[in-house]
């Protein structure tokens, strides 16, 4: 449905990524039908 690559989306199911460019981002959203807030969570360290 994004058209990523399955490596991609598995990184950033596990937390296992450093940054997540916007245009992926976008996607896996519209894919989705959700924003930025049902993906990502903000926790202070």
């Amino acid at each position: 449905m994004t058209g990523l690559d399955n490596h991609i989306v598995y990184k950033i199911y596990k937390a296992n990524y450093s940054r997540i460019d916007l245009e992926t981002l976008n996607k896996l959203c519209a894919a989705l039908n959700c924003d930025t807030n049902d993906i990502f969570k903000y926790i202070p360290d």
